[in-house]
């Protein structure tokens, strides 16, 4: 195995780590490993390929923390999880026929927990969330 497949892969493993929610960084240490490959595939050294990593993520990791604040900030006032007091919502239609509802800017899943038909427009009571889907009234 060549080592730009190591470098490879341990991209592809830190960006599917950054579907966990790390906050950019494991995606900003991926990326920084894709620019360690680009140097292995210039037949760098090791010290080199090292390097490359180092600085990239060093330049990458605050770079995206401050992009991502700036351009998509998050409009939740609350936390959801746990939560004892009751929100309401506002069911959304969206063009494939599916129902979602809208949270504070956020949009999510939806199941009735009566089995009600579910209207777009209405606004809802949110008994509670089972992961991410809201259980309604």
């Amino acid at each position: 195995m060549l080592t730009w497949h190591l470098w490879l892969i341990a991209a592809l493993l830190l960006l599917l780590l950054e579907l966990l929610g790390t906050g950019f960084f494991a995606f900003a240490m991926g990326i920084a490993a894709l620019a360690a490959m680009v140097a292995a595939l210039f037949d760098a050294s090791t010290t080199s390929q090292w390097f490359t990593f180092a600085i990239a993520a060093a330049l990458l990791a605050p770079l995206l923390k401050r992009l991502f604040r700036r351009y998509a900030p998050s409009r939740r006032t609350s936390f959801l999880a746990g939560e004892s007091r009751r929100q309401q919502g506002e069911l959304v239609r969206l063009p494939s026929g599916e129902f979602r509802l809208k949270l504070e800017g956020d949009l999510f899943l939806v199941r009735s927990e009566s089995g009600a038909p579910l209207t777009a427009g209405a606004r809802v009571c949110i008994r509670r969330f089972d992961g991410i889907t809201a259980i309604i009234d």
